[in-house]
């Protein structure tokens, strides 16, 4: 049990990210199923961590529950955000977003698997964005919305130099 322990947290996060999909927006059950989500993707680590259970598995789990969460949470705030961002808000976020997959793609084609470093940057995004659902209502919208690009822009760049670093370094070792 305590082997699979972080991936059994990880697999309530993607359990939890599905039962989203069937939750109100915004709701008292929607907000209780996504803090849990939130809780378990810092419990998961920490859990691997302090159990000397890290593994190539988990970490692969980690970033399919990441990137099916935030999927989801896009799908479900969406409608929400479309009525309240500026065009050039959603300009920002396509790029970003842009960014993100082909980060994504180059790893895939590259390294031949899926993954996405937990970086410092990442993680912040992730705390930000995390943050978002509950500021949709607020009118501190707009301003977090774009510290949370300017965040992102940052990981993306971390992201970009560590696959040009990785690819160059096994370009010249080869």
């Amino acid at each position: 049990m305590k082997k699979n322990l972080a991936n059994i947290i990880t697999s309530t996060r993607l359990i939890g990210t599905i039962a989203l999909l069937f939750t109100e927006p915004l709701s008292n059950a929607f907000y209780a199923i996504y803090i849990w989500c939130g809780f378990s993707d810092i419990l998961d680590g920490f859990v691997a961590r302090k159990t000397n259970t890290i593994s190539a598995l988990g970490s692969k789990l980690d970033s399919i529950s990441d990137l099916s969460f935030y999927t989801v949470m896009m799908i479900k705030i969406l409608p929400y955000l479309r009525r309240r961002f500026p065009q050039y808000i959603w300009i920002l976020i396509y790029t970003a977003v842009g960014m993100r997959i082909l980060c994504y793609l180059v790893v895939a084609l590259s390294a031949g698997y899926f993954e996405s470093r937990h970086t410092i940057f990442n993680k912040i995004t992730s705390g930000m964005m995390f943050l978002l659902p509950f500021t949709v209502e607020l009118p501190v919208l707009i301003p977090y919305s774009l510290m949370i690009l300017a965040v992102a822009f940052a990981a993306n760049l971390e992201e970009i130099i560590y696959i040009c670093s990785h690819i160059i370094n096994k370009t010249v070792h080869t």
